[in-house]
């Protein structure tokens, strides 16, 4: 059967949604996981699926950072963007922030001796 032909109902999309196992999924439904996952592909349920996972995963983070788990809070916090990187920054880090440095101080010692000129 070609996937323009197959047809999922609305009940399968929702097993497709929550799904563990999508290759368990396609073996109840008599169909190969090939057609299976590009029928959810051109339906977009990929992608219902995934953000399905993601606010799952989010409220267990949620919850767990309300009752004091600092693993949670760290985890939440980095997925929302809070959260700094632990350890030393990357050398290429170091070194942009260096020859910024370098560049500021040059600027200023330019900009005083123009001071001085003036004065």
């Amino acid at each position: 059967m070609s996937n323009s032909q197959l047809f999922l109902s609305d009940e399968v999309k929702e097993k497709y949604i929550t799904a563990h196992s999508h290759n368990l999924l396609a073996k109840e439904l008599g169909i190969s996981l090939l057609s299976l996952d590009k029928y959810a592909k051109e339906h977009f349920w990929d992608e219902e699926h995934k953000l399905y996972w993601q606010d799952l995963a989010t409220a267990k983070l949620k919850e767990g950072a309300e009752g004091g788990n600092h693993l949670a809070i760290k985890e939440l916090l980095k997925l929302v963007g809070l959260a700094r990187p632990i350890g030393r920054p990357p050398k290429a880090e170091v070194e942009r922030k260096l020859a910024k440095e370098v560049q500021i101080e040059k600027e200023y010692q330019q900009d005083m001796k123009r001071l001085a000129t003036i004065n």
